[in-house]
């Protein structure tokens, strides 16, 4: 998929078709961590939760994404690749203030911009990334169903390419990756090592993505004799979100869970656990440690937790496919308490992430122009480049997860 920063020029004989290709990727990809769920397939999973949605987002936006909804069968077979070593181990502010001297890393078009202000020239352009450690493992669209998944080192060569079913999850220190590879395997990488945890039945019917791998915890090493980890799976079958352990177990991620968007080392996961009739979706924190909710609202979609487990992003409970026009940082412990948000007329956000530094970095489209944007716990923002020209489905810039 490409992002073009000049619609008004397009190639001749290229524009229609990488439109398309940004269309679909983007909807394959972006869902994958972020978009809001389709209302057929959890509909009626009323979980506990008192409605109390604000009548301005239940009424404004009625457009879900789509999700292909048959059956998968998921299998787990802990042992059946054994453990190997990789190639490759390792109140809104309305102020914008000026860019910081040092930023979060992030991509524009084939750059990958570094935090200490370094700029490095890549061979393709990636539709998402993760840092782990010093390398940057990047996402692109294959050739078919599956996307390519490369990992780079700091000077970006790629060391190590692999077909996955998303791209990759990565837990919260940063030190272990995770991902579904096309055969079905649910695997996992560190630095020193690699090992499959379980696998998982990938038939679906035309191109849909059966299972990808949402989140990750525990770690480094995933080997059961060593640290252990879970790595969470969301389906696009209509099945409820999955847990799959170093252990060998295999079981639901949380009680009604049909989508997991982030996990942490102390057993935090956040969730979605219900779309109403109207989209309006529901979810919370669940604590694996006491098999029970830490909070559940509908208020908001309860997205990535911070670095310290302390807040949450949150966007809008429902929102159509180009994205949210409000995102909040949320207070982790009650799920109400907003410490900063951001949210302005004519504008939608696209990606978001938090930085190491635990600050919000995110992309909002306005006017054919997209900025990148990050948002602190104490009420600022600031525009972290110059903004690009683009079209509202494909965004100019890629925050870097961590």
């Amino acid at each position: 998929m490409n992002h073009p920063t000049d619609p008004t020029n397009p190639a001749p004989d290229e524009s229609a078709w990488e439109e398309a290709m940004s269309r679909d990727f983007d909807a394959r990809v972006r869902d994958l961590h972020e978009a809001p769920l389709d209302i057929t397939s959890v509909k009626g999973k009323a979980h506990k939760i008192k409605r109390n949605r604000r009548a301005a987002v239940a009424g404004g936006v009625l457009g879900v994404a789509a999700i292909v909804t048959p059956i998968a069968v998921l299998a787990n077979d802990g042992g059946a690749r054994g453990s190997r070593e990789p190639d490759f181990a390792p109140q809104t502010s309305e102020t914008v203030v000026d860019p910081a001297a040092t930023s979060p890393d992030y991509l524009q078009g084939t750059t990958w911009h570094q935090a200490d202000g370094d700029t490095v020239e890549l061979d393709h352009e990636y539709q998402q990334a993760v840092q782990w450690g010093n390398r940057l493992v990047g996402t692109r669209s294959g050739p078919e169903v599956y996307l390519v998944t490369e990992v780079l080192d700091e000077d970006g060569n790629v060391i190590e390419s692999m077909n996955t079913t998303s791209p990759v999850a990565v837990n919260d220190t940063g030190t272990t990756i995770a991902w579904v590879e096309d055969n079905g395997q649910v695997m996992t990488a560190w630095d020193g090592g690699e090992t499959a945890i379980g696998s998982v039945e990938l038939a679906a019917p035309g191109e849909t993505i059966a299972w990808t791998a949402a989140a990750i915890s525990g770690g480094p090493d995933c080997n059961e004799d060593a640290d252990g980890c879970v790595v969470y799976l969301n389906s696009n079958l209509d099945e409820d979100a999955r847990a799959v352990s170093s252990d060998g177990i295999n079981d639901i991620a949380a009680d009604g869970a049909k989508r997991v968007f982030d996990s942490t080392s102390d057993g935090a996961v956040s969730v979605v656990t219900e779309v109403d009739d109207f989209g309006d979706t529901c979810g919370g924190i669940y604590e694996t440690q006491t098999s029970d909710f830490r909070f559940e609202t509908c208020d908001y979609q309860v997205q990535q937790l911070s670095p310290n487990g302390d807040y949450f992003i949150g966007t809008q409970s429902q929102y159509d496919g180009v994205g949210p026009s409000r995102i909040a940082i949320v207070d982790a412990a009650d799920g109400q308490t907003e410490v900063n948000s951001f949210e302005r007329n004519g504008w939608f956000v696209g990606d978001w992430t938090w930085s190491p530094d635990g600050t919000v970095v995110f992309t909002a489209y306005e006017g054919g122009r997209w900025h990148l944007l990050e948002m602190t716990v104490d009420g600022d923002i600031a525009e972290l480049a110059e903004p690009v020209r683009g079209v509202d489905f494909a965004t100019g810039f890629r925050p870097i997860r961590h």
